[in-house]
């Protein structure tokens, strides 16, 4: 009697895109894809105007502690006394909440989507020839997720180590209003502040693939001259973005801020 036939076990060891595929549900908002993909600018725009400024107050630690404790006071107390104190920032922080949402729900409809059309979580990617390394504008439109999600983890501990002051995010010696002292204390610890420079790499290279994907997505860049362009200005703003709020954590370790 011959045996009876059995399933072969999956061979573990065949590339990720030749395993099985594996079918996503089809249940799906309403929206259009250009309509997600314009919110997604549009959010994306915010963000990129706000990490400019983030950076630029961000600097005036370099000033000295009377004066950033100041910047600090100032967002605390703009429009006032026309708005209670807090009206603008926390206007600013329901801006920026909204914005994340759109983003980051726009996203994970448009990679459903795609993973709906391609009938599986795990989507063939073409080769690239033997010996061809990838770009790093190649590196930057694969790692959008990636880096959107250290992102996302870099934020809520952001928040959580010089917002809120929860331990153990934040540092044992974190007081209230004591924006300079805090940053301080919080960067002195190395481990934050590599996970810091790590982020920043992160943001740097979601800069550099975002900037000219809102531009594409709202129609300003449909020619390979205009494409150039953005890519170039890109690039430098993701650098200069990223640089500059980088030093603060070289800076502190090194006690040329302290």
């Amino acid at each position: 009697m011959s045996p009876s036939p059995t399933t072969p076990a999956p061979d573990r060891r065949r590339p990720l895109a030749e395993l099985p595929r594996i079918p996503v549900p089809a249940a799906l908002p309403e929206l259009s894809s250009t309509d997600l993909k314009l919110g997604m600018a549009g959010s994306g725009a915010v963000f990129s105007g706000y990490v400019l400024v983030h950076m630029l107050g961000n600097l005036k630690v370099y000033q000295g502690e009377e004066k950033f404790n100041a910047y600090a006071e100032f967002l605390r107390t703009a429009g006032a006394p026309v708005l209670p104190r807090g009206t603008v920032l926390w206007g600013a922080r329901a801006v920026l909440t909204a914005s994340l949402a759109v983003h980051v729900g726009a996203a994970g409809m448009l990679t459903a989507r795609a993973w709906r059309a391609n009938g599986t979580l795990l989507p063939r990617r073409p080769r690239r020839p033997r010996g061809r390394r990838r770009s790093p504008w190649e590196v930057a439109r694969r790692s959008m997720r990636s880096t959107g999600g250290v992102l996302g983890l870099f934020t809520a501990f952001h928040v959580l180590d010089l917002t809120t002051g929860t331990r153990p995010a934040a540092s044992r010696d974190f007081a209230h209003g004591s924006a300079y002292a805090n940053l301080v204390a919080s960067l002195s610890r190395p481990p934050v502040a590599v996970a810091y420079a790590v982020s920043m790499a992160a943001l740097a290279a979601h800069l550099v693939h975002g900037i000219p994907e809102i531009a594409n997505d709202i129609g300003a860049g449909s020619d390979r001259r205009t494409q150039r362009r953005l890519r170039i200005g890109a690039n430098a703003f993701g650098a200069a973005v990223a640089v500059g709020n980088t030093t603060i954590p070289v800076a502190v370790l090194t006690r040329a801020v302290r």
